[in-house]
């Protein structure tokens, strides 16, 4: 989801298969999408807005995987939220192994913390995977010419921090994520992948 007037950006993984998985991630975009349309203009308001939208999105996905018998059906949820009134700050807000990165001065920081069984892709939190969902949310920095990295595991699983950054920040946004996909597929790209490319 890339709604740049409203300053919110998503990338969500489907999780559960195919139509499930697909069918997951849209419920989460889509709820978003919707909820971040009729938030207020303050700050704080808009960060609860996106995880508000993150437990309308749970209860969607879980109640309709219910309804239909399927035992597994989720989807990550990676959010970049920028302060309307205050261009030095935004918020990441995120659920499972989706990433968002801060890339200053050709160095990525990643801002998220994977939520995921160590050494291996099973996933500790996913939206809509349980009755209920618990989201992890961060204030951060920014600066002028910042880009904001926000990637399913098909990205960082195949590019290193150093590697993603240096794709990332040269030349313009759209060469720049011209180059990083290239780099993904490159590099072998086994699974899925999407990012999204924010530039401050």
């Amino acid at each position: 989801l890339v709604v740049p007037e409203q300053g919110v950006f998503c990338v969500a993984d489907g999780m559960g298969g195919g139509a499930e998985g697909a069918k997951a991630s849209d419920i989460v975009c889509r709820e978003l999408k919707m909820t971040m349309h009729v938030a207020e203009d303050e700050f704080a308001s808009r960060v609860a807005a996106a995880q508000n939208a993150l437990a309308d999105a749970n209860y969607a996905i879980y109640t309709y995987a219910d309804e239909r018998g399927f035992a597994q059906m989720g989807s990550t949820a990676a959010i970049l939220v920028l302060d309307p009134s205050d261009r030095t700050r935004a918020a990441v807000v995120h659920v499972g192994d989706s990433r968002v990165y801060r890339v200053r001065h050709g160095l990525a920081e990643c801002l998220t913390r994977d939520h995921r069984v160590l050494g291996s892709n099973t996933l500790t939190r996913a939206v809509g995977a349980t009755a209920t969902v618990r989201c992890d949310v961060r204030e951060v920095d920014v600066r002028s010419g910042d880009r904001f990295v926000l990637c399913s595991d098909g990205v960082s699983g195949v590019m290193s921090d150093a590697r993603l950054a240096v794709f990332a920040s040269g030349g313009s946004i759209e060469t720049a994520a011209e180059r990083l996909a290239a780099e993904v597929v490159k590099a072998g790209a086994p699974d899925n992948y999407s990012f999204v490319l924010v530039q401050t």
